[in-house]
């Protein structure tokens, strides 16, 4: 299930390097208040972002599908999974505003899972549920995503790639 779920992985863990790298950023909300005075969004999600994690996701998933049949029911299945978990990502940010969270505070749980939800969300939607997911898998799956997205946020920011080590 880990090598399925790889291209959403790789959407939600590209945009914090892909925009450092071309150093530049344009925030989808462009700086808009939602009807709470709040931003909708905040800086963090950005065009660039959003592109470049659904990119790195799906060229991901595509080279998977290549080389080992049988993991995606599609071609088109890595960039759902991709897509989904931007929104997902994108939808936490969103939730984090609402409850007057400041970009980069922590939101344990949404921040961890949020990408992984809305990944298996819209590919369940798109072609079913995976093969190989039960309610045992999905707890194996939030935990050992919840310790990797800690352990790849905490590298992220020894690296000066995050201001912050969640």
């Amino acid at each position: 299930m880990l090598i399925f779920i790889l291209p959403a992985y790789c959407a939600n863990g590209a945009p914090v390097v892909g925009v450092k790298l071309i150093g530049r950023s344009t925030p989808l909300d462009r700086g808009a208040r939602a009807w709470d005075g709040r931003r909708i969004l905040g800086d963090g999600k950005t065009f660039e972002g959003l592109l470049i994690g659904v990119a790195t996701g799906t060229v991901a998933g595509l080279i998977i599908h290549t080389l080992i049949s049988g993991v995606y029911r599609s071609p088109l299945e890595p960039i759902i999974l991709s897509m989904g978990a931007m929104v997902g990502d994108i939808f936490g940010s969103f939730i984090k505003r609402r409850l007057g969270l400041e970009r980069g505070r922590p939101a344990p749980g949404l921040d961890q899972l949020g990408f992984l939800a809305f990944a298996l969300l819209f590919s369940t939607l798109a072609f079913g549920p995976p093969r190989g997911l039960d309610a045992l898998t999905l707890i194996l799956l939030a935990m050992v995503t919840a310790i990797l997205h800690l352990g790849t946020n905490y590298l992220a920011y020894l690296l000066r790639l995050k201001a912050e080590p969640w």
